[in-house]
């Protein structure tokens, strides 16, 4: 397979206790920082922009932020010989369900008539083919831009709810020459050995231009592959703000706030962990 999930001792090698800790405190900002809801309203999802996805494995990690916009990783750790790039998936929660997609791979330029050609001539086979020349190159690029690099992870945040979960895989750049046709829709092509279909799969859709990864959380809860960070006991109330004055706000906000990082992060006061 391209992707290999990275098993539980390694996930915390990269993610130890002080990281732990450290997306504590960045999921505690997210959390904090989502608009109050009023009477009534209907929960919504929490949102985080990937860009701060990114900074916080910048954090974590240790490592440097590297390129931008499409560039293929997001991070670079030059010390430990690695490259990653950030990714954040929303999940329903449920057993056998899949969660959303991300991109791996897209090709706007000179592919909407050619690939719309190709699958009305279901030349699904050359698709693949020119696919996986386009994933192999992009990760390719890394490599040569950064000499000395060993190995390419990807690092997900899989949002479940209020629940978040924490996984990585590692990329085997080598092994993109080997997938191939799974099955075929007219608007759609699974591809085979990218990763173990008990984990997630792939896709290359026509219309979008894009190949595609979603994921199966519950198997990869099970089977121990995330760190997870149980955020299912918040209870945020909803709250009409409007009309309320600055010392109001200050209350309001300062309640929340010790209320949020007691809950998320811990009780400083009762951190076990420090002068460890």
């Amino acid at each position: 397979m391209v992707i290999t999930p990275l098993n539980k001792n390694k996930l915390e090698k990269f993610f130890n206790r002080d990281a732990q800790n450290l997306l504590k405190y960045f999921l505690f900002k997210a959390i904090f920082s989502q608009p109050e809801l009023v009477n009534n309203q209907p929960e919504i999802p929490i949102q985080v922009p990937k860009e701060h996805i990114e900074q916080w494995l910048v954090q974590c990690l240790g490592a440097d932020p590297v390129g931008s916009g499409s560039y293929p990783v997001d991070i670079i750790n030059l010390n430990k010989k690695y490259g990653a790039d950030a990714k954040m998936l929303s999940w329903n929660g449920k057993k056998g369900s899949l969660s959303g997609e991300t991109s791996l791979a897209q090709k706007f330029k000179d592919a909407g008539n050619d690939l719309d050609d190709a699958f009305r001539n279901r030349q699904f086979d050359g698709i693949v083919n020119d696919w996986s020349i386009l994933l192999k190159n992009k990760l390719l690029h890394v490599k040569n831009d950064y000499k000395g690099l060993d190995e390419i992870y990807y690092f997900f945040v899989i949002r479940q709810n209020n629940i978040f979960h924490v996984c990585g895989m590692e990329v085997d750049i080598n092994k993109i020459d080997y997938i191939c046709v799974d099955r075929t829709s007219s608007a759609s092509i699974w591809i085979k050995n990218l990763i173990d279909s008990n984990y997630g799969e792939s896709k290359i859709y026509k219309a979008k231009k894009r190949m595609e990864l979603r994921l199966y959380p519950y198997n990869w809860i099970e089977n121990n592959l995330v760190i997870s960070f149980d955020n299912s006991t918040l209870n945020i109330a909803n709250k009409e703000l409007i009309g309320m004055d600055i010392d109001e706000l200050y209350s309001h906000s300062f309640y929340n706030f010790t209320k949020l990082f007691k809950t998320i992060i811990g009780d400083p006061k009762l951190d076990t962990f420090k002068n460890k």
